[in-house]
């Protein structure tokens, strides 16, 4: 039996009302408003948003939907340079994420006409005929299927034309899509009883999962989504958690399970919790790469950035080979030369990361794998300000 008191939401659904037990998110939000009042507190900065409204954002929003496309390829597309073997949707996947960004940034009002211009950027040139023959106005008029890879219940289950199993969902009815969505307004448009930045980021958070809930597109819902949850953020100079989409990728199996979950049980608690603590360990990953930015006679650029910020996402025994591995999983493949004299050694030469040791496997020709750490002297690693990133001491 619940003993906390439910926090009900005044969103519309076929059955049930979704609510969250707030009780549960104290001690995280507690954790995140210390952090952003102490180490933190420079994020809380316009600039600083801008910042990563760029080729790091747009790399974490499209690899949510498995885009993989690494730090110097979105700079390429943005500044409109040749970029060899890219195909055409990816170039315009990376191009209207940025013109979405550029229009969130300009303060408007989320409204229903609003959030179509949005979507008329963020879809640009990847619908297909027959979906954009089924559009009205502002929402689909049919059906849509959201297709997962874990469980909802065995009613769900269906058989592809490979044979191979998949659980399937659907948005809303097309008759319901407008009135929910409209609910979803005048619940982003009601802040009376928010106080601290973290009680807006909780409410970005309800209406990222209630964008999917509702899915009021035949595509691109995803992106939507969070590009919404960060809009409504920016409105609201809610600077640091705009980076929240970092997280998803390295947990995206939990990321749709947690959506699943609370689709099925009208709880938002978990999602909550996955999504402020997953924001937690980006903020703590900012933080450090800020720390060695301030002890380098130059800022790391992109390609440099990029390469420390997966370094702290990994876990346990850094080699070569196991950067390598992490990188290609999240990006188009790179040769094993390439990546370490393209993204490890310029880290070496700056002190950022030194070798501890050389192992007996080989990366290419005669060039040993290594073992490899953060040097402590290039960051703040400080336990009582990156807790949850656990950096081991040497």
């Amino acid at each position: 039996m619940d003993t906390y008191k439910k926090e009900i939401l005044p969103l519309e659904t076929e059955r049930g009302s979704y609510y969250y037990y707030k009780e549960k998110l104290a001690s995280l939000k507690q954790e995140l408003e210390e952090f952003l009042a102490g180490p933190g507190q420079y994020m809380d900065d316009r600039t600083f948003a801008e910042r990563f409204l760029g080729c790091q954002e747009i790399q974490a929003n499209n690899s949510v939907e498995g885009y993989n496309d690494d730090a110097l390829t979105i700079r390429a597309v943005i500044m409109d340079t040749y970029h060899h073997n890219l195909p055409d949707k990816r170039r315009k996947i990376i191009n209207n994420l940025y013109e979405a960004y550029q229009m969130i940034l300009e303060g408007q009002a989320i409204t229903q006409e609003n959030l179509k211009k949005l979507y008329n950027i963020l879809s640009s040139g990847l619908l297909s005929q027959d979906d954009l023959a089924e559009m009205g106005p502002f929402y689909r008029n049919g059906e849509v299927e959201i297709n997962f890879s874990g469980i909802l219940g065995d009613e769900d289950f269906h058989l592809t034309n490979h044979g191979l199993g998949r659980y399937k969902d659907h948005g809303v009815t097309p008759e319901l899509v407008s009135q929910y969505m409209d609910s979803l307004f005048s619940f982003l448009n009601n802040d009376g009883n928010l106080i601290t930045p973290t009680d807006y980021f909780i409410k970005s958070q309800i209406a990222h999962y209630y964008f999917v809930y509702v899915h009021p597109y035949y595509d691109i819902n995803g992106r939507s989504s969070r590009t919404l949850a960060m809009w409504y953020l920016i409105n609201h100079e809610v600077y640091p958690y705009i980076i929240f989409n970092r997280a998803i990728p390295f947990s995206n199996r939990y990321y749709n399970q947690a959506i699943r979950d609370t689709k099925r049980f009208k709880n938002l608690t978990f999602f909550l919790q996955f999504m402020l603590s997953k924001v937690k360990i980006e903020l703590e990953k900012e933080y450090l790469i800020r720390s060695v930015n301030e002890a380098l006679p130059r800022a790391l650029d992109d390609e440099e950035y990029q390469t420390l910020y997966y370094i702290l996402s990994m876990k346990g025994l850094k080699t070569c080979k196991d950067f390598a591995s992490f990188y290609n999983r999240l990006n188009d493949k790179k040769t094993m030369r390439d990546i370490d004299e393209q993204m490890l050694e310029p880290l070496i030469r700056k002190n950022v990361i030194e070798v501890i040791r050389k192992t007996s496997s080989y990366l290419y020709g005669e060039k040993a794998n290594y073992v490899f750490e953060l040097n402590d002297d290039m960051i703040d690693n400080d336990p009582q300000k990156i807790p949850r990133l656990r950096l081991q001491k040497k």
